[in-house]
């Protein structure tokens, strides 16, 4: 199985999706929405090639049906590697470099 490994923007989204959740919802709604991209990446990480081919060569998307997020992803050796966890109405494939 791949191992799941977060670049740092997509940590830096994670913890920008927190923040938003806990401004809006509260800690407890915070820790929901963390929560289940988290398990949505676990999935990820049984079936890798369960998100959308993008129109990025060798990425993929997956999204996100709870809450209104998309994660550009690529397959690197034995890594599903997660390029970012953006909002879907500001999501852009050239938001999409790892860097």
């Amino acid at each position: 199985m791949p191992s799941i490994v977060l670049t740092n923007k997509a940590q830096s989204d994670l913890d920008s999706i927190h923040e938003h959740y806990q401004a809006a919802l509260g800690k407890n709604g915070a820790d929901a929405a963390i929560i289940t991209i988290l398990e949505t990446l676990q999935r990820l990480q049984r079936f890798p090639g369960s998100g959308r081919p993008s129109i990025a060569p060798d990425i993929r998307e997956l999204v996100l049906t709870r809450y209104p997020f998309v994660i550009p992803y690529r397959m690197v050796h034995a890594q599903v590697q997660i390029l970012r966890i953006l909002h879907q109405r500001n999501e852009r494939p050239q938001d999409w470099s790892p860097e």
